[in-house]
């Protein structure tokens, strides 16, 4: 494999390719068998992304990917395609955290009911709201940044979610531990920005 090309579409009210759809794709691509995942975000993405299996020279490199799949080591690079994004599709992320319960207290948010949205969504949407709740005074908007999974999670494998904040570094960046039916599965970071749409 040289490159992989995705067309996306804008999620909701965005005008960028927003972070959870970059992973479902690239994980849906590897049939889902993925471990020790790793995947970045450096930058905003306006238009369709192409990966390579080498690093772009002279290229703005807008995501790395990072995984294991049937034992090999996969590494990607994506940039922007000059393909431009001509569609559009509905995203109600409140349905998620309206199936939420906020601990302020522990900094701690907890899924009560599934969804029919994806694992990465649920809990991107999650992590969010908590830091939308714990730094209400902040004016600006949450960016997810990284998410680092021991495996990628299915929705059936779920009796339980929650996500804690264990860091934030002045804003810059902010670590959540990923808890799935009472184990530890991985972190989620997200860095604060002035409104970007």
């Amino acid at each position: 494999m040289k490159e992989l090309k995705f067309d996306f579409c804008f999620k909701g009210k965005r005008k960028y390719v927003h972070g959870t759809d970059v992973f479902s794709a690239l994980s849906t691509n590897f049939n889902g068998q993925l471990k020790y995942i790793d995947i970045s975000f450096h930058g905003i993405a306006i238009r369709n992304l192409i990966f390579f299996t080498e690093k772009p020279k002279k290229k703005d490199i807008k995501v790395v990917f990072k995984a294991e799949s049937n034992g090999e080591k996969i590494k990607l690079f994506g940039v922007e395609d000059n393909k431009d994004i001509e569609c559009r599709y509905d995203y109600a992320e409140e349905k998620i955290i309206d199936q939420t319960t906020i601990d302020l207290s522990n900094e701690i948010i907890s899924l009560n009911q599934l969804t029919d949205y994806s694992f990465i969504e649920h809990i991107v949407a999650m992590n969010k709201a908590l830091l939308n709740n714990l730094y209400i005074e902040k004016d600006g908007q949450w960016l997810f940044t990284r998410l680092q999974l021991t495996n990628n999670i299915q929705m059936n494998e779920i009796e339980s979610l929650d996500i804690a904040l264990k860091l934030n570094v002045q804003f810059k960046l902010t670590k959540s531990v990923i808890n799935v039916n009472n184990r530890e599965m991985g972190y989620l970071y997200f860095s604060f920005s002035p409104k970007v749409n």
